[in-house]
């Protein structure tokens, strides 16, 4: 059995920290450099997540991640 590094068990309990949040909620995380960096990358993953197809257009993760930084200007 593998053991999830400290990181990666910090990364996953952020994301299920931030499982409820809505778009609103999530940007200024993004934006806002006070926030540690793990913490903005478990907002851009959720916001990846909850962005509209007509946004993200079906693509790869990375491509979506792209279009959705692109999008909300963060």
């Amino acid at each position: 059995m593998v053991m999830a590094t400290d990181r990666l068990t910090r990364l996953l309990r952020l994301l299920a920290g931030l499982r409820r949040r809505s778009t609103e909620e999530l940007l200024p995380i993004l934006r806002e450099r006070r926030h540690p960096p793990l913490l903005r990358v478990a907002a851009l993953r959720w916001l990846v997540h909850l962005a509209p197809l007509d946004v993200t257009q079906g693509r790869s993760y990375a491509a979506r991640r792209r279009l959705v930084r692109r999008h909300y200007g963060v």
